[in-house]
């Protein structure tokens, strides 16, 4: 299973650090955020239809969360339309996952 390099390159939050290659499946992130024992809060889609990147500002206040909520929501861009409920994993527990990586 693939683990991250002791560096960082570019910031936390970025998939590069934590998959290898094009791999996702072979990674401990994917593990965790399928988990289903963490806690999730509810946020509905009230505006940015088919646009994780800016469901990813408005949750997680940083663009770069973008690949992290696309990866614990698990649905196509299709599906991230108004009125739609997303489970996501709070940005301080997200944060402490990445960390322990």
């Amino acid at each position: 299973m693939y683990s991250k390099e002791n560096k960082i390159f570019s910031g936390l939050s970025k998939l590069e650090n934590y998959i290898e290659g094009n791999d996702v499946y072979n990674s401990k992130l994917l593990y965790y955020l399928s988990d289903p024992t963490i806690q999730r809060e509810e946020y509905k889609i009230l505006t940015g239809q088919y646009r994780p990147d800016l469901i990813a500002k408005n949750y997680y206040s940083d663009y770069s969360y973008m690949g992290l909520l696309i990866l614990q929501v698990g649905l196509p861009l299709s599906a991230y339309t108004v009125g739609r409920t997303l489970y996501l994993i709070p940005k301080d527990t997200l944060d402490s996952i990445l960390s322990s990586l």
